[in-house]
C-alpha cells in the first residue's frame, strides 16, 4: 500500500483528479469526534451520508503530512472511517443517499483488509442492489477483507477455493480470484506462496495463449501489480519489463524497450482522463513529429479503465486523433486497470503525467520532463548522437 494521499478539494465522492489518487474526500469536519459505536447495537450521530463523509476530513487532523501520510496513518483512517460509514448504513436502513457512501467505499476496497465496517458497507450493497452489475465486485472486494479477519478467515478462505473449483473452465473469473490470493500473500507477507503463485500464473496456457484480449491485460496486470517493484534511477538502466513477462501493446504485438535500441525513448505514463495529461500532449506530438525520424520514440503506458467513460473505446478514440488532440502515432501498453494498472504498480507510479526519458544505451536520463525541457533533451540527445556517428566516419 503506497503512503501518498491528495485530498480532494469539495469533492464529497472522492471522484479521481487528473494527477494522483484520492483515498479522503476533504470537506468541513462535522464536530467533536466521538467513537463508533460498538458491534452489539449500531447507531451514528450523523443525519446524512454528506455528513458522515465529511466528517471523515478531521480523521485526518493529527497527519504530520496530510499530503503525504505514512502507512500507519492511512490504516489508522480507514479503520475508523469505514465502521463510520457502516454505522450510518446500520442505522438508516432505507436511506435515500446511501449512495454516496457506496461510491466512495467503493472506491477504497483495496483499504478493506481486516475491516469489518467494509463488510458491513458491502453486505447493505448487495442487499440494497441485488442486480447491480458490479456485484461480483462487491462480493470479491468483502471476501478479500474478511480474509483479514480473524474470526471468518478460515471461512474467506474456504469460499475462495470453492470459487477457485468453480471457474475451473474460466480464465478469466481465475485471475480475478488469484489476484485476491495474491493480495492476501502480501498482508500475511508470504512472500514464498505468492512467488510460486505468480510463477504458476506465468506458465498456465490458458492465460498466455489465450486470444481473449481482456484475459491477456488482466494476467498483465496481476502478474506486474504483483511482482517486486523496481525503482527507476537517473544515471541507471531502465528496467525492462520484459524481463518479468512479455507484455503486448495494443495492436496485439510484443512491446518492450529493447526493441528501441540506439533510439531516444520517452516512457509516457498517462491517461485520457488525466487534465494535465492531455495538456501536454500536443508538445509531445509536435516534438515526435519534429524528431521521429531522427531517432525519437514514445512509449505511451496508459492508466484508463476497464469500464466507464475513461475506457478502452475512449483510450483508443483519442490515440486515434477524435479527441481533444491530434493523432498520436506511437505504441502504446494498456490494461484497464486504472491507478491498479500492472506497471504503474510495478514501477511505483503515484502520480501522473509522469515521463521517463531514456538514452540511446537505455539509460535513464530524467524523470518528469515536460514542454521545452523535455523538447530541449530530447534534441541534446539526438544531436550528440549524431555528432558522435559524424565523427567515427
Amino acid at each position: 500500500m503506497s503512503a501518498r494521499a491528495w485530498l480532494a478539494g469539495a469533492a464529497l465522492l472522492g471522484a479521481t483528479l487528473a494527477v494522483s489518487p484520492v483515498w479522503v474526500a476533504q470537506a468541513q469536519d462535522a464536530g467533536e469526534e466521538k467513537p463508533a459505536a460498538d458491534s452489539t447495537e449500531k447507531t451514528s450521530e450523523y443525519s446524512s451520508a454528506q455528513e458522515v463523509l465529511g466528517s471523515l476530513q478531521g480523521l485526518t487532523k493529527d497527519w504530520k503530512n496530510p499530503r503525504n501520510p505514512s502507512e500507519e496513518e492511512i490504516a489508522g483512517f480507514f479503520a475508523s472511517a469505514f465502521p463510520r460509514c457502516a454505522d450510518y448504513l446500520d442505522a438508516n436502513k432505507e436511506a435515500k443517499d446511501a449512495d454516496l457512501i457506496y461510491n466512495w467505499a467503493g472506491r477504497r476496497a483495496a483499504y478493506a483488509y481486516g475491516n469489518e465496517g467494509f463488510v458491513r458497507i458491502a453486505n447493505s450493497y448487495m442487499a440494497a442492489k441485488p442486480e447491480a452489475e458490479d456485484l461480483k465486485t462487491w462480493k470479491d472486494a468483502a471476501l478479500f477483507a474478511r480474509l483479514g479477519i480473524e474470526a471468518d478467515a478460515e471461512a474467506a478462505k474456504k469460499e475462495l477455493v470453492d470459487l477457485e473449483k468453480a471457474a475451473k473452465d474460466d480464465p478469466s473469473r481465475r485471475l480475478e480470484l488469484a489476484d485476491i490470493w495474491l493480495r492476501y500473500f502480501d498482508k500475511q507477507s508470504d512472500s514464498e506462496g505468492k512467488s510460486k503463485l505468480i510463477e504458476k500464473l506465468k506458465s498456465d496456457e490458458s492465460f498466455t495463449k489465450s486470444e481473449d484480449e481482456w484475459v491477456q491485460r488482466r494476467l498483465m496486470r496481476t502478474i506486474f501489480a504483483n511482482s517486486d517493484k523496481q525503482e527507476i534511477t537517473d544515471g541507471e538502466a531502465f528496467p525492462d519489463w520484459a524481463s518479468v513477462m512479455t507484455v503486448n501493446a495494443l495492436d496485439g504485438k510484443p512491446i518492450s524497450v529493447a526493441d528501441y535500441k540506439g533510439k531516444v525513448i520517452l516512457i509516457d505514463f498517462w491517461a485520457v482522463w488525466c487534465g494535465p495529461c492531455m495538456g501536454e500532449m500536443p508538445n509531445v506530438i509536435k516534438l515526435y513529429e519534429e524528431t521521429h525520424e531522427t531517432g525519437f520514440e514514445v512509449i505511451g503506458i496508459s492508466l484508463d479503465n476497464e469500464s466507464g467513460k475513461f475506457d478502452l473505446e475512449a483510450l483508443k478514440s483519442t490515440i486515434a486523433g477524435k479527441g481533444r488532440v491530434s493523432e498520436m502515432p506511437w505504441r502504446q501498453i494498456y490494461d484497464g486497470g486504472g491507478w491498479s494498472s500492472g506497471l504503474a504498480k510495478y514501477y511505483g507510479v503515484r502520480s501522473i503525467p509522469k515521463t521517463v526519458l531514456i538514452d540511446q544505451s537505455g539509460t535513464v536520463v530524467a524523470q518528469g520532463l515536460r514542454g521545452e525541457e523535455l523538447a530541449s533533451k530530447v534534441k541534446e540527445l539526438l544531436a550528440k548522437d549524431a555528432a558522435e556517428e559524424g565523427a567515427d566516419k
